[in-house]
């Protein structure tokens, strides 16, 4: 998946209980986990925190959350095992303990080789809806990491939401995320290469309610060309505001509430030796009080 960032970033808070973290707001770093294996912050990027981990081998730990605040609930915790450093059973005792702070338990999720043999465009899942709580717990690969990662339920989190939000004060984002892209008529979690999608942005406000009134959409992208991981911005924009005559490729806004969507039209075209990994959104909103708030997600691209 689209997790090079770690690389270019290495060079360049409550207990978690017996039930996990994983769809709660707890901390991290105050977990018994990170007590045992004495965590170490690396750095953040957007709605990601990065911890470097105490072992003999090269692992580190990557959490997401629902937003870049730091007391946002937990919706993936993932083990990056480095590749050149592979060791097997240091992987499946440490993401055996990575299971029991995220979930409160280990779950059945097979032996982990296979996942060390992917080309980089498969993903295996290795336990299928473990608990309510948890979608998946699956593994993928790139050139720098095997990745071991237990994701949330949107159901679940949808389900279990906190009842309110600030509703006074300046108007900020809460959290934002894909839902998912339409490929020709056929709903996917991802990007496919070679194949036109649209894809729903969704972005929930905070503090004072406004409208949207002006919305900016830029776009960069990560790939590995020969052997070069490469992340760039693209020059162009694309914009929307009430009133202004879209095309057909063009954004389409609406807003409900404190719920804002944005239904992008994205493509990937195969260019011979290229891997694309991520397309990432920068969405720029500018709302009726003056406000403008910016949100940064990655969509990965298969």
């Amino acid at each position: 998946m689209r997790h090079f960032w770690v690389a270019a970033l290495l060079a360049g808070l409550g207990t978690a209980g017996a039930a996990g973290l994983l769809g709660t707001s707890q901390s991290v770093s105050t977990s018994a986990f990170c007590q045992q294996y004495k965590c170490t912050l690396r750095g953040n990027s957007g709605r990601e925190w990065l911890y470097g981990l105490k072992v003999p081998g090269s692992q580190l730990l990557l959490v997401q959350r629902e937003s870049s605040e730091p007391g946002s609930r937990v919706t993936e915790v993932s083990l990056l095992s480095d590749n050149d450093d592979v060791n097997a059973e240091l992987d499946r005792k440490t993401f055996g303990d990575v299971q029991k702070m995220a979930l409160g338990f280990v779950s059945n999720t097979g032996r982990l080789e296979s996942c060390y043999a992917l080309d980089g465009a498969t993903y295996r899942v290795m336990a299928d809806a473990p608990n309510e709580r948890t979608r998946r717990i699956y593994c993928d690969w790139d050139e720098a990491y095997t990745r071991f990662v237990i994701e949330a339920d949107r159901n679940f989190l949808a389900r279990t939401a906190p009842a309110s939000v600030p509703t006074t004060g300046p108007t900020k984002l809460n959290n934002w995320y894909f839902s998912g892209c339409n490929v020709a008529g056929s709903a996917s979690e991802d990007l496919p290469t070679g194949k036109p999608a649209r894809c729903l942005l969704v972005v929930t406000t905070k503090g004072a309610a406004s409208q949207v009134v002006r919305a900016e959409f830029q776009y960069e992208i990560e790939y590995v060309q020969n052997g070069q991981y490469v992340k760039k911005i693209l020059p162009e924009k694309e914009y929307w505001w009430p009133g202004r005559v879209q095309k057909a490729l063009d954004p389409r806004v609406t807003q409900q509430g404190r719920t804002v969507k944005a239904d992008l039209s994205l493509a990937i075209r195969n260019v011979p030796g290229r891997r694309v990994i991520s397309l990432n959104t920068i969405a720029k909103l500018t709302f009726a009080n003056g406000a403008v708030k910016t949100a940064y997600e990655p969509l990965t691209v298969r």
